[in-house]
Order: C-alpha cells, then sequence, then structure tokens
C-alpha cells in the first residue's frame, strides 16, 4: 500500500467497500492491532457487505503490515488461515440453503472457525485471484468450480428426488429425523468420528470395525461382538520371517462361531443397545423394546428353532439399515419376514418347503449367524 495521500485515494477509489490503509507514521503494525482488523474484515464479509475477493485482498493489505511478517514470517500460511474461514462461512451458507433455514448459518460459521484447517490448494485459489486482481482481470464464474472441486462437497439440492427426500424426512418422528442429521455429519468422516468415540472416556466397550458400521447405520455382526466379548487376544498380529530377508506380518483372525442360543444373544445384544444409544441415544427406548421382544420370541419357540429367531432378528435389522425411516418396532413391516423366518411354511431356514426341496434333510442344529 502507498504511504502517500495519492496512494490511498486510488485504493478508496478502486474498491467501494471499508480497507484500512496504514500511515506513514506506522509502517508496522502490531500483531493484535492485524488480527483485530482482519477480524474485522471477517465480520464484513460476514454481514455481505464486501465481496469475497475484495475482503482477501484486504486482507492481504493487512498481513504484509504485520510486524511478524516483516521479520521473516510466511504470508501464504498466515492468509491461508483467514481464506479457511471464509470458505468455512460458504459451506454453512450452503447447508443452511439445502436445510431451507437461512437463519442458521451465522452460528454454524462461527462453530467451524477452529475447526477449519488452511490447505495449500485453496491458498492457490487465492493466489491465483490475486494475481488476476493485479493483472487488472475480473474474476469469473468458472473459477467457481474449482473452489468447489477443492471442497469436496456434494451439491444434492440439484438431484431430482432432493425434494422428495426433503419432504419425506420433515414428516418423520422426532427421533429418526435426528439419526439422519447425525448420518449426514458422520458420513464426511466415518472412521474420524470411530476414533473420536474410542477416544472418549467412559466408551462402551465394543469392536472397532462393528463401531464402524454403527456410525453408518449398517447391520452389526452380534457374533463378532460376542467373540471380542470373549477374547482374550490383545494383538492377533503373526509374524513370519522368510530367509532373514522377507518378514511376513498379517492378523489373524479366528472364524466367528456366531450366535447359537438366546443367552448369546442377548449378551451380544446388549452390549450392542450400550454401543448404539452411546452414539444414537434417541433410539434407546426402541432397542431396548426389541431386544424384550425378542426374548419373547425366543420363550415362545422351543431351543432346537431358536436358531429361527436369530435369523428373524438379523433379517429385521438388515431391513431397518436399508429402510431408515422404519423402526424396530414397526412389527407391521415385518410381516413378510415373520413368515419368512418364523413359519414353517416360509423359504426360511428348516421351513417344510425348503425341508422338501433339500430331499428331506433333517434340522440343522443351531448354527445362527450373526
Amino acid at each position: 500500500m502507498s504511504d502517500n495521500g495519492n496512494g490511498s485515494s486510488q485504493a478508496a477509489a478502486a474498491s467501494s467497500q471499508t480497507f484500512f490503509s496504514f500511515q506513514e507514521s506506522n509502517p508496522s503494525a502490531s500483531d493484535s492491532e492485524c488480527v483485530a482488523k482482519c477480524n474485522e474484515i471477517i465480520e464484513q464479509y460476514r454481514r455481505q457487505e464486501n465481496a469475497k475477493a475484495d475482503s482477501i485482498l484486504a486482507l492481504r493489505e493487512i498481513l504484509l503490515e504485520s510486524s511478524s511478517i516483516r521479520e521473516g514470517g510466511s504470508l501464504p500460511e498466515a492468509l491461508a488461515v483467514y481464506v479457511s474461514i471464509l470458505d468455512a462461512f460458504d459451506r454453512s451458507v450452503e447447508r443452511a440453503g439445502i436445510r431451507g433455514n437461512g437463519l442458521e448459518y451465522q452460528t454454524q460459521g462461527q462453530e467451524e472457525e477452529g475447526r477449519v484447517s488452511p490447505s495449500r490448494e485453496n491458498f492457490q485459489e487465492v493466489e491465483k485471484g490475486l494475481r488476476r486482481q493485479r493483472d487488472g482481470s475480473e474474476s469469473s464464474d468458472e473459477d467457481e468450480p474449482a473452489v468447489k472441486r477443492v471442497r469436496g462437497q456434494l451439491n444434492t439440492s440439484k438431484f431430482p428426488w432432493h425434494q422428495k427426500r426433503v419432504s419425506a424426512i420433515a414428516t418423520l418422528a422426532l427421533d429418526i429425523k435426528q439419526t439422519f442429521e447425525q448420518l449426514e455429519r458422520f458420513s464426511v468422516d466415518p472412521k474420524g468420528v470411530v476414533r473420536d468415540i474410542l477416544s472418549t472416556p467412559g466408551c462402551p466397550p465394543f469392536p472397532p470395525e462393528q463401531w464402524l458400521n454403527i456410525v453408518q447405520w449398517k447391520v452389526v455382526d452380534l457374533g463378532k461382538v460376542l467373540e471380542a466379548a470373549h477374547s482374550t487376544d490383545l494383538e492377533p498380529k503373526q509374524t513370519h520371517i522368510i530367509d532373514d530377508k522377507v518378514e511376513l506380518s498379517f492378523r489373524a483372525k479366528k472364524p466367528s462361531a456366531g450366535i447359537l442360543s438366546a443367552s448369546d444373544h442377548n449378551i451380544a445384544f446388549t452390549k450392542y443397545i450400550n454401543a448404539l444409544t452411546f452414539v444414537f441415544p434417541q433410539r434407546w427406548e426402541e432397542y431396548t423394546s426389541w431386544n424384550a421382544h425378542m426374548s419373547g420370541l425366543f420363550h415362545a419357540f422351543e431351543t432346537s428353532r431358536h436358531y429361527r429367531v436369530i435369523e428373524y432378528d438379523k433379517a429385521v435389522r438388515t431391513l431397518v439399515s436399508l429402510q431408515r425411516h422404519i423402526h424396530l418396532t414397526d412389527h407391521s413391516a415385518f410381516g413378510e419376514l415373520q413368515y419368512t423366518f418364523l413359519s414353517s411354511f416360509g423359504v426360511g431356514p428348516d421351513s417344510s418347503e425348503s425341508s422338501l426341496r433339500g430331499g428331506g434333510k433333517s434340522d440343522r442344529s443351531g448354527t445362527g449367524g450373526k
């Protein structure tokens, strides 16, 4: 920026927005002064008083006067931090538009300021914009898709079924709508969600790979849950050395015996409820009611037929994982599965039809699955 009055006049004429200029008596501003001025530029952008390109240019000019930058600090890194804040605000506005709530973007943008990390790709886009500004060329709409690709976002509002999805979710029960919102947040980084769960004090003991199934709303393998509960192996990795040169390392997994009895199912499902409601506390009543329903079915069937109940439970949970808008307690939605797995006339395991097709094989022993 120019130190004389003519330079200040030219800068003011170049943009109708409010920017900061430094007087000759203060050629190097303190870091606290620069931070305050940069924060003011951010607030002006949030109030839609300045365009994004103008805001970035103003931030750059302010940072150039910082004592830290003048003493050898990295201008790109400092600028990238503020650019990432602007990007975070833009993303929150986009999400607010999709949800149909234009007021939500303000708090979301503030919450994301401390979480967004600056990226080299974002800074490169900023540098291109700055070069265009210096060359006197205006930014074009062709640059916007590139910025969106850097962000890695998927604009679902353009899908033909988007409005139907929004309308359908709006009519769902409150606990299911909350689940949809959580799953949308978790889908950004499911493994990162699991790492955060495992690092949380008081986290229920549960196999890590099954935690991943929970945060993605997939079917949990109760057989592996039961196996992990009885396992004493802390490190199942095995190492083999070949010719003193090649070392092979792999994890040895023992085959899961599965759920074989009502007792197995109750133990595994209780652990499943503790883990699931740690992530989705609003579903506690639903899953405890389903577990009580399963106990009643186990009592209604003789022991040699318990594997039917186990298969029925797995089939119902699979359907609920695919059709996220229904509860486990919506028993009317599982009429076909009841006939398939619990009726002797169904096509499930050990039904009369399957026995005839199989040549009159004897009843299978309890080799229930997951």
